[in-house]
């Protein structure tokens, strides 16, 4: 009787691949996009003048008393980012079924330009340079200490106060990274308030009720911080850190609209990447490039609450 080895030999299955992913990417609903035909432009802010309540009464035979607004402008710059690979004739032919060399290729630089997306959005909400209020908790009153002087409702809520009295609208959304989250799904205070209401832990639909907000953002996104072909040996780490982010986000860009945050992306892209693909005779294969244009920016400083410090 043969041996196994000998009447059947290994050979990469058809169905079925595996590959490292992320979820949890928020920049898209965070920074809502607004669609631009130039790389470089001015945009207006209108200053708090609206807000301005002058005296309304006019007495018999005088004129009305005068008001008017004033303007300043902001700039949005936006850079390309990037990212091609080669497809040699020969890779293509000789790889097997399971691994969709093109595909895989276009989404692999989808994947990492989205990444690049995040990190930048990530990096400007966690600058205090950025917003008009930032709260650092000590230890104290760190959200994981899990006490009640740590309640996470009550810094919301005085975040939640801060921005409706500085912005004139109330906070319609809440950020968390995936630590923050859990420290709020465990912590004590919420766990009282949900004691009686259900058998689930707190949930985003949950917390954004507590918070007295439309929606909670758990912002999971990871990167690895090592050089391709080395990343195996790499710790991910996450591209968010501790932190909650407090803020009214305008949901339709659009005329006099307050708002914390914007994303700028070129219209010929929208909320897609642009995919090139051409031959390169001299490798003896197809070039494909992903690429996409945008720019985070902050419009209104008091719209946003950076509250960061929360696991200790």
């Amino acid at each position: 009787m043969p041996l196994a080895s000998q009447v059947h030999r290994d050979a990469a299955l058809e169905n079925i691949s595996v590959a490292y992913q992320t979820q949890g990417l928020v920049s898209d609903k965070l920074a809502p996009i607004v669609p631009v035909l130039k790389e470089s432009d001015v945009y207006y802010i209108f200053s708090r003048d609206s807000l301005v309540v002058p005296e309304t009464i006019r007495a018999p035979g005088t004129v009305s008393n005068r008001s008017s607004f004033s303007l300043s402008t902001l700039t949005y710059r936006l850079d390309q980012h990037s990212l091609s690979d080669l497809i040699p004739d020969r890779l293509r032919d000789n790889a097997d079924k399971a691994v969709q060399l093109e595909i895989s290729v276009v989404e692999d630089l989808t994947r990492k330009i989205a990444l690049r997306k995040e990190i930048d959005l990530a990096s400007l909400v966690a600058s205090a340079a950025a917003w008009a209020n930032v709260t650092s908790l000590t230890s104290t009153f760190a959200w994981s200490a899990n006490t009640t002087l740590s309640n996470p409702l009550l810094f919301v809520d005085s975040a939640a106060t801060t921005i409706l009295q500085a912005s004139g609208m109330a906070p319609n959304v809440v950020l968390l990274d995936d630590r923050t989250y859990r420290a709020c799904r465990t912590h004590v205070s919420i766990v009282e308030r949900t004691r009686y209401v259900s058998a689930e832990s707190a949930d985003e639909k949950m917390l954004a009720a507590m918070f007295g907000v439309s929606e909670v953002l758990l912002a999971q996104g990871v990167q690895n911080p090592g050089p391709e072909g080395l990343a195996d040996g790499t710790t991910n780490a996450y591209i968010w850190t501790d932190m909650a982010f407090v803020a009214y986000v305008e949901k339709s860009p659009g005329f006099r609209k307050p708002t914390a945050l914007y994303s700028f992306v070129h219209r010929d892209q929208g909320t897609t990447a642009k995919v090139k693909r051409w031959r390169e005779e001299q490798s003896e294969g197809d070039m494909v490039e992903v690429s996409r244009m945008f720019d985070h920016v902050a419009p209104l400083s008091a719209a946003g609450y950076l509250i960061w410090n929360t696991i200790q």
